[in-house]
């Protein structure tokens, strides 16, 4: 029969372990928090040195803004993806001349993977 000392240490054990997940959850949220804007930041920042290879006139807001709008009107319309096509044959010719990855579709992330350590790490904190 277990005595109620074990099962104290038992119990203290276990709310450390939770206590110490918790904080190492809420450090990995962080760091992905982190990592999440410095992509965004990479990405914003290659888009504007993309614009200036390209030779618009980065200082010209109002005309860059009505260009995307107008663009992303017609990837929206009925025409979509021959539009959408276009535009990826242009870029791919642009990508080539200046020496820049060409678009690839983005590959499926193997999400199946990252749910099963979430589970893992969740299933560590009981009911």
């Amino acid at each position: 029969m277990a005595g109620t000392k074990t099962l104290h240490r038992l119990e203290k054990k276990f709310n450390f372990l939770q206590q110490k997940q918790e904080q190492t959850m809420a450090k990995i949220r962080q760091e992905m928090k982190r990592t999440k804007k410095e992509i965004e930041a990479q990405r914003l920042d290659f888009i504007a040195q993309t614009i200036k290879k390209t030779g618009f006139p980065i200082d010209k807001t109002v005309l860059l803004i009505g260009a995307v709008l107008d663009a992303k009107e017609k990837i929206e319309g009925t025409e979509s993806t021959s539009i959408i096509n276009r535009y990826i044959e242009l870029y791919n010719d642009f990508a080539t001349k200046h020496g820049i990855q060409e678009f690839e579709e983005p590959e499926e992330e193997n999400t199946e993977v990252i749910d099963e350590q979430n589970t893992e790490v969740n299933s560590y904190g009981g009911e």
